[in-house]
């Protein structure tokens, strides 16, 4: 059984998740790659997934290994810490492959686990 902190966790990497796709679901690379607006608002978001999931307690990681969540909070690092030297391209394969399949895996884990709302902050 998941404790509130990781489920919380869970519950707002999904949020992040949605917002991205959100963001990118009636545009192409080359809109994206243009529009410093929504390139940023995604680096943002990746950026707070990456950061919550510095968060999980170990008992979650090792449960639930079926993303590497040491890329997830590598790429946040290297958002963060090389924004002038980032690959806006790449940032824009992350969120049409990568945050799907993790938005899947989130909701996976939360279904597995019997959580379909949770109202508390933590």
């Amino acid at each position: 059984m998941l404790n509130l902190k990781d489920i919380r966790i869970l519950q707002l990497i999904r949020e992040h998740c949605s917002s991205i796709q959100e963001v990118i679901s009636n545009i192409d690379e080359e809109d994206f790659l243009k529009d410093k607006v929504k390139s940023n608002s995604i680096c943002f978001d990746i950026l707070q997934i990456g950061e919550l999931t510095k968060s999980f307690t170990d008992t979650f990681i090792s449960k639930y290994d079926g993303m590497p969540w040491k890329d997830i909070k590598g790429m946040r690092d290297w958002v963060a810490h090389g924004y002038h030297n980032i690959e806006i391209s790449r940032i824009w394969q992350t969120a049409k492959k990568d945050i799907p399949s993790l938005n899947k895996y989130c909701e996976y884990v939360l279904e597995e686990n019997k959580i379909t709302h949770f109202e508390k902050k933590l």
